[in-house]
C-alpha cells in the first residue's frame, strides 16, 4: 500500500513538474534568444551613430571595436566587408537590406543588421552577430536551473508522499494487527489515534467488539467453570449410589435408580441455576422462609457428613424474618460453602440462621484451618488442591443478592456468614 502511494504521487509530480516546464524551458529559449537578438540590435545602432555614412574604399572609416565573442562589420553598397570583422561577403540577412541577391545564410550566427545612410541614400549597413550556440549555452542553464528545481520539487514530492503513506498505511497496519491478536483471543486490544477520522473510527469500532467478545468469552468461561464446581459434588454423590449399588449383591437396585434419578435431577436443577445466576441475577421470590430452605439444603448433606464421622448441626432462630431473595442463589452459595467445608474443614459442620438489625446472617462453621494468607475469594485462590472457583463464585451471588460473604478467622473455627438485608432495612452491615 505504501509503495502504491508513493508511486502515485511521485507519478503525478513528475506530470505536473513536466507539464510545467517544458513550455517553462520553451519561454526560456525564446527569452534568451530576443535578448541576445535586442543586444545585437542596440550595438550595431550604437556603432551606425558613430561611423561617417560618406565612407568610401580608398577612406576607410573608424567602427566601435566589437563586445568580446561579437562580429562587429561595415558593409558597402556592394555588400563587401569594409571595415570590422564578420564574412568577407555580406550574408543573407545583410544582403537583405542592401537589397541584394540572397547571400549565404549561416545557422550558427545570429545577426541583426542596420543601414548606414547619408540623407536618404544608403551608402551601407553595419552588421553585428554573435554566435549562435552562446544562446544555446545560456538557455541550458537555464534549462539545468529548472531541471533542478523539478528534481527538487519531486524529492519534495517523493518525502511527502513517504509521511502520507506511512500516516495511512502504519494505522491500517495496525488494524491488522489487532485483528491477527483478536483472532488469537487477546481482547485487551489499545490503538492509537491517527487523525484520520475513517481509521479512527475503524479502530474505535475493533476496540469495542474486542471488548464486547472479551467479556462474553469470560463470561462462558466463568460460567463453565462455575457449572463443573458445582457439579462435583453431585456427581460423586451418584456416583457412590450406583458404585454402592453395583457391589453390594443385596441391594435395592430400584431404590438405588430412584436415588440415582433424584441425583441426576439434582444435577439438571444445578446446571439451570448456576447458567441462570452466572448470567445474571435472578428475580427475587417473595417472602422465602430461610429457615425452610436451609433445612431442605442441609438435608442433602448429612449423609457425605456422616460418611467422614462429621456431624452437621443446624441451628434456626424463630424470629427470622421472610426475605424476598432468589432461592437457587442461597442454595448455591450455601452449597459452596458446604462442599469447603467438606473438602477443606474438619470436625462438626455447624449452620445456622439468626436475625440481626438489619440482616440476617447464616452461618456456615467448621473446625478446619482458614485456608491461604490471600483473598481465598478471588478466582484461583485455594488451598489444598481446590479450583479456587467456588468461594468466588459465592460471594458473587451474595453481592447479586444486595447482601456480603465475609470470612471470620478464628484460631480454633473457620466460619464463613451470608449476610442478606431485612425488608426495608439499609442493607446489608
Amino acid at each position: 500500500m505504501r509503495r502504491r502511494i508513493i508511486t502515485v504521487a511521485v507519478a503525478s509530480a513528475a506530470l505536473a513538474v513536466l507539464l510545467f516546464l517544458v513550455p517553462l524551458a520553451v519561454a526560456v529559449l525564446n527569452l534568451f534568444w530576443v535578448q541576445e537578438q535586442s543586444d545585437l540590435e542596440r550595438e550595431a545602432l550604437n556603432a551606425a551613430l558613430v561611423v561617417d555614412p560618406a565612407f568610401s574604399g580608398r577612406d576607410l572609416p573608424e567602427i566601435p571595436s566589437a563586445a568580446p565573442g561579437t562580429e562587429l562589420g561595415l558593409y558597402n553598397i556592394s555588400g563587401g566587408l569594409v571595415a570590422g570583422s564578420g564574412p568577407a561577403a555580406a550574408d543573407a540577412a545583410t544582403a537583405r537590406v542592401l537589397g541584394l541577391p540572397a547571400g549565404q545564410d549561416s545557422q550558427q550566427w545570429l545577426a541583426a543588421v542596420v543601414p548606414v545612410a547619408a540623407g536618404e541614400k544608403m551608402t551601407g549597413a553595419l552588421r553585428a552577430a554573435s554566435p549562435a550556440a552562446r544562446v544555446w549555452q545560456r538557455a541550458g542553464i537555464g534549462w539545468a536551473a529548472l531541471l533542478a528545481a523539478g528534481l527538487l520539487a519531486l524529492a519534495v514530492a517523493w518525502l511527502l508522499a513517504r509521511k502520507l503513506a506511512r500516516q495511512i498505511s502504519r494505522p491500517m497496519e495496525q488494524l491488522a494487527e489487532a485483528s491477527v491478536r483478536l483472532g488469537q483471543g487477546k481482547f485487551d486490544l489499545r490503538l492509537p489515534r491517527t487523525g484520520v477520522v475513517e481509521v479512527d473510527r475503524a479502530g474505535s469500532a475493533l476496540a469495542a467488539a474486542a471488548s464486547s467478545l472479551g467479556e462474553l468469552v469470560t463470561r462462558e468461561r466463568r460460567l463453565a467453570a462455575n457449572v463443573s464446581h458445582q457439579l462435583r459434588t453431585p456427581l460423586t454423590g451418584l456416583r457412590a449410589v450406583l458404585e454402592h449399588a453395583l457391589s453390594d449383591p443385596d441391594a435395592d437396585l430400584r431404590a438405588a435408580a430412584r436415588q440415582a434419578i433424584g441425583s441426576a435431577d439434582k444435577l439438571e436443577s444445578t446446571i439451570e441455576d448456576v447458567m441462570a445466576l452466572t448470567r445474571g441475577p435472578v428475580p427475587a421470590s417473595p417472602e422465602v422462609d430461610l429457615g425452610a430452605l436451609v433445612e431442605a439444603i442441609a438435608s442433602s448433606w448429612y449423609g457425605p457428613l456422616a460418611a467422614r464421622a462429621r456431624p452437621l448441626r443446624v441451628s434456626l432462630e424463630e424470629d427470622v424474618p421472610l426475605l424476598a431473595v432468589a432461592p437457587s442463589a442461597v442454595e448455591q452459595i450455601l452449597e459452596v460453602l458446604l462442599d469447603n467445608a467438606v473438602q477443606h474443614g474438619s470436625g462438626p459442620v455447624r449452620l445456622a440462621v439468626r436475625a440481626l438489625e438489619r440482616a440476617v446472617a447464616i452461618d456456615v462453621a467448621d473446625s478446619g484451618g482458614s485456608g491461604p494468607d490471600e483473598d481465598i475469594f478471588l478466582r484461583g485462590i485455594s488451598g489444598d488442591g481446590g479450583t479456587g472457583v467456588g468461594l468466588a463464585l459465592a460471594r458473587q451471588l451474595a453481592e447479586d443478592l444486595g447482601g456480603r460473604l465475609l470470612l471470620s478467622r478464628r484460631s480454633t473455627e473457620t466460619q464463613f456468614t451470608l449476610l442478606l438485608p431485612r425488608p426495608g432495612g439499609p442493607g446489608a452491615p
